[in-house]
């Protein structure tokens, strides 16, 4: 899914921070910890913007004192405000 969020300034952000992992060409793993919800992503930055090849919901274990992968997502509207919140610190 295609989502309004200025590649450029995305692909900055990427390059800097330090749980984005660049896979392939253009393409990314990131895991937005700091964020409200939690979430993982692999994106894809193409001539049409930014394509969100998979979300997934990050939760906290605290028995386990770590994170694991919950429930994908596919809201739209939700990952962009969670990238967002991500690009302004």
């Amino acid at each position: 899914m295609i989502i309004n969020i200025d590649k450029d300034k995305l692909r900055e952000f990427l390059a800097e921070f330090e749980d984005a992992e660049e896979v392939g060409k253009d393409e990314y793993t990131v895991d937005l910890y700091d964020t409200d919800p939690a979430l993982s992503l692999d994106i894809e930055l193409t001539k049409d913007g930014v394509d969100v090849l998979a979300a997934l919901f990050l939760e906290f274990d605290e028995e386990q004192d770590g994170w694991y992968l919950g429930e994908k997502t596919k809201d739209a509207g939700l990952i962009e405000k969670v990238i967002r919140q991500a690009l302004e610190g």
